[in-house]
């Protein structure tokens, strides 16, 4: 039996697991699904100090107090830069990139963004607590209009601590460089931070086993995502 951590990416929680979280305990597996601070059915808790490195903390509570071992640690989005960091706990002992965005250290979110694109989501922000990016309409993040999630995805996201779109990503810690890693793509994704993601792990050779979706593939493709994520177990 593995035990999976599946995080989830900007502007989503834990929610959005719950078909894939499914499948694998329908295999024998067991999965936690953790929401991180500030977002989902903990956006009350969000505050000025919310970045990347709260949201590390977040994961390795959820290792220390769940006693977890042999863990397969996933990230979606976004939540490849937390993971990636809480891969010094000596549970963890795969981490997946969903299409997640690149975790190289001292880059951001807006890295490659248009001055304008940015000034545009910069003005848009609102103060939930912290300043936040309001969520993507559910099809810019890859739920078409005519799937039965697409509506779900709408009403359950939550604004994005501006923090963790505009801090530098810290230093990954030294255990992160040996582990096993792989990237598992969207072949339908369109964002420009997955892609440089795509990239990041085709430059350093990681196994990237593709899925014919869209960016949020755990909404989209549950079952394709699943049985990626069973050739870790």
């Amino acid at each position: 039996m593995t035990q999976y951590v599946l995080v989830h990416g900007a502007w989503h929680g834990g929610w959005c697991w719950r078909h894939v979280a499914d499948g694998l305990r329908d295999h024998g597996h067991r999965v936690f699904t953790p929401t991180l601070t500030g977002l989902g059915e903990r956006a009350h808790l969000l505050n000025p100090e919310t970045g990347v490195g709260t949201h590390r903390a977040d994961i390795l509570a959820v290792l220390d107090c769940e006693e977890l071992t042999d863990v397969v640690l996933v990230g979606h989005s976004y939540g490849a830069r937390p993971t990636a960091l809480a891969c010094d706990h000596p549970a963890v002992r795969q981490w997946v990139s969903l299409d997640g965005v690149p975790v190289s250290p001292g880059g951001t979110l807006f890295d490659g963004a248009p001055p304008d694109v940015i000034a545009a989501a910069r003005s848009a922000a609102v103060d939930v607590g912290a300043k936040a990016m309001l969520p993507l309409p559910a099809e810019v993040v890859g739920v078409p209009a005519d799937h039965p999630g697409h509506a779900w995805v709408n009403r359950r996201q939550t604004p994005m601590p501006w923090r963790c779109l505009s801090e530098p990503q810290p230093a990954l810690p030294a255990r992160f460089e040996g582990l096993p890693k792989a990237y598992v793509l969207a072949l339908g994704n369109t964002l420009a931070g997955p892609s440089q993601g795509a990239a990041e792990a085709r430059e350093k050779g990681w196994p990237m086993p593709a899925i014919d979706s869209g960016h949020d593939l755990m909404v989209t493709a549950p079952d394709e995502t699943v049985a990626a994520l069973l050739a870790f177990a």
